[in-house]
Order: structure tokens, then sequence, then C-alpha cells
């Protein structure tokens, strides 16, 4: 397959496998937003879905759902294998390292493997099943990580991985300069403990003491989701979970984006909420320094530090020039997860421009 003027893609065929829309959460949105961008360059894509949204919903099935998941896997491969040369799999840690032992089977038919690594518990993973991770890792062509911090998690294990970060389609982000800001935050991930809603809850509370009528959005499912409902203070809204096509409004309304959590590595949210002009209030989890410099494009505070992460949201509130500062640097920082600058990355973990 050689070069073309679709950056190398022209004429390719590859696979996608990994869990697609109507799944909530990044993974499933990058995949979709992949594909998408792979078919304008020309590319022949072919969508295999590990998350079987009509087992999903069925209470019944939910025991039999990773056997099913399985299966599926294991059969559409088969089923598909004449259609592609190029099986790219989206993985991450747990049962969520499944897709990457099923792209396997795609060995023996000499197809190119590629894997991209995704979600912010490597560490953890690796180091309770790092040998046998490390065995299934080393039989694809490339191993891709979103982060220079996950990276050196497998270079640990002996592992070669490239870094080639998520694709934001900052086009569906208009942005807004910001500053001043009014006290309207913004926080959108799933309601589970890695992510720490209550902590957004106790910042609310913190600056709602200075500025009474401060609001607090909250977008997103999740198993703690009526809980932290019952336990909102004022001023704390719960949207649930909303699709995609809502989010740019929902970013655009909003004038600080706050992020919680324990456990990351390249949040989606984060990237977009920049691009749309996003002053943003973060913990430092994982390799979230690797996307945000501390006053260039955010500010951080320790996981779990509520007094700091509501210190920062008020310092912005205060200083308007900050605030400015931040919503600029935001947007520029987002410039590098444009599909222009990713394309020729993915381009050579395809392998497309071998002769």
């Amino acid at each position: 397959m050689a070069a073309s003027d679709h950056g190398g893609f022209a004429s390719a065929r590859i696979a996608i496998l990994g869990p697609f829309p109507p799944r909530s959460g990044g993974v499933a949105r990058q995949c979709a937003i992949l594909a998408q961008h792979l078919q304008q360059a020309g590319v022949q894509v072919i969508r295999i879905n590990t998350d079987l949204p009509t087992w999903r919903g069925r209470a019944l099935a939910r025991p039999f759902f990773p056997l099913a998941q399985v299966v599926h896997g294991w059969r559409a491969l088969g089923r598909t294998r004449h259609g592609w040369d190029i099986l790219h799999v989206h993985a991450a840690s747990w049962w969520g390292f499944m897709p990457a032992v099923l792209g396997l089977r795609a060995r023996a038919w000499g197809k190119h493997l590629v894997l991209t690594y995704h979600g912010g518990e490597a560490a953890a993973f690796m180091a309770k099943h790092g040998a046998w991770a490390r065995a299934v890792l080393q039989r694809y062509d490339r191993l891709l990580t979103l982060t220079p911090t996950q990276a050196r998690i497998f270079q640990a294990h002996g592992l070669t991985p490239f870094v080639v970060p998520n694709i934001v389609p900052l086009e569906q982000f208009p942005f807004r300069l910001r500053g001043p800001v009014r006290p309207r935050l913004l926080w959108l991930r799933l309601m589970e403990d890695r992510y720490r809603p209550q902590d957004a809850l106790a910042v609310l509370a913190q600056v709602r003491a200075v500025h009474p009528h401060a609001t607090l959005t909250l977008v997103g499912g999740g198993k703690r989701l009526a809980q932290l409902r019952a336990q909102a203070p004022p001023g704390a809204r719960f949207l649930g979970q909303q699709p995609f096509h809502a989010l740019p409004a929902l970013y655009d309304a909003a004038e600080i984006f706050l992020n919680t959590s324990a456990v990351d590595n390249l949040p989606l949210t984060l990237i977009e909420a920049s691009a749309s002009g996003l002053p943003i209030v973060s913990t430092n989890a994982g390799a979230i320094p690797d996307l945000i410099v501390h006053g260039q494009h955010g500010l951080l505070a320790r996981v779990g530090d509520v007094d700091a992460l509501a210190g920062h949201v008020l310092r912005l509130l205060d200083d308007p020039r900050l605030a400015q500062k931040l919503s600029k640097g935001a947007r520029e920082n987002a410039q590098r997860f444009r599909w222009e600058t990713i394309a020729p990355q993915l381009a050579r973990a395809y392998d497309l421009f071998r002769k």
C-alpha cells in the first residue's frame, strides 16, 4: 500500500475492533471518530463492535454478556477477515483487555495488527497481569499509547509503545473566549468512584459560600447517580447520560470545566473542554499533566484535595486575566489532537508507507 494524496490511507482496508456508540465513554466515541475520519480519507472500514448493545439492555442476558462478547468478536473477525488487511484493536485494563486477546486470531491470517491501549489503570493492570499481558501485546505489530506517562508503564515491562493521542473533531466544539467568568461549572464523567463526583459537589459547596448563585452541571450516568442526587447541595443539576451531539452546547453554556478524577489517562472531556475555550480546573491524576501544564492550559491539584480545587475555581472567578489566558491556552493546546496532526502517525503505525 503506497502513500497517496489521502495521507497514505487511500485503498487501505482496516477493521476496528472495540466498543462503539451507543455505548457511552471515551473509548466508544474514539472508535467512532476514528472510523469516520478513516472513511473520509478513502479507507474501507469494518466496525466490529465488542459492546453488543442489544444484549446489554436485557436483564436476563446480563450474566452471559461477557461470553457473548467473546463469541461475537471471534465470529465477526472470521466472518469479515477477507474484507480487511489491518486490524486496529482498542483495549483497556481488566475485562477491557479482552479485545487484545481476541485480536490475536488475526495473527494466523497474516494481518497487520495494531493496538491502542486506553484508560488510566494500566499500571495496576500490568503490575498484576504483566507477564501474561506482555506476551499478548508482543504479538502486535504496533502498540500505541495515548500519553508518554502510559508509554513508560509499558516500557518498564519490556515493550516498545508509540505515542499516538486521541483524535478530537475540533470543528464540532466552537471556541468561545472566557474571561471574566461567571460561576457556572461543568463536570462530565461517569458517576463512579474512580472519578470522585462527590468531590465536585464538595467544590460547589465551597464556591457557593463565596458566590451564592454558583451552579454545577453534572453530566453522566453511573451507579452512584441516584445517591449523589440525594446528597447534592443547592446549585447542582444532574443531566444524566447525554448523547455526543448534545455535548458542544453544554460546553458552550459553561464557564469553568471541573474534573475530579482519581484515575485517568487522556480524557476526551478535557480536550473537548479545551477546544471550547473553557478554563479547566482538574486533579493531576495519572497522565493528565501530559495534557495540561499548570498555569498554561488549566489549574491542577492533587487527587482528593477539594480545598485546592475550590481555591482554583475561586481564583478564576476573581482574576479575569488568568481566566482569559487559560481559555486561549486551552484552545491552542487542543490543536494537537486534530485529525491532520494524528493521521500521519496512524499511517506509520498501519505501515501504509512501506514500499
